[in-house]
């Protein structure tokens, strides 16, 4: 059984495009990237592979784990607290 960590509706779009069964379940973690990382692949990849071991700890199959972070002018922005918050990063990255 091939099992999606994430609760991404684009990653699910993905699998059912490519014709793929799964299922999905939610990572245990908070998908929280370290404030002050330096290299951001290696966090994009220390996140994806927190998510696939937290979910395969729990469950049996082939899992798959991915993240997304977004870096703008060096500087990894994480998930908005709330709907200003969100405003203030589009403005910044649309900047």
């Amino acid at each position: 059984m091939l099992i999606l960590a994430s609760q991404s509706p684009r990653r699910e779009e993905l699998l059912r495009a490519a014709g793929l069964a799964f299922r999905v379940v939610a990572p245990a973690d908070d998908d929280v990237p370290p404030p002050h990382a330096r290299s951001f692949p290696a966090v994009a990849k220390r996140m994806a592979l927190r998510k696939a071991e937290s979910v395969a700890a729990r469950t049996r199959g082939l899992v798959i784990g991915a993240d997304t972070i977004v870096v703008c002018e060096g500087r990894l922005l994480g998930k908005p607290a709330d709907a200003a918050e969100a405003r203030r990063m589009l403005r910044w990255l649309s900047g």
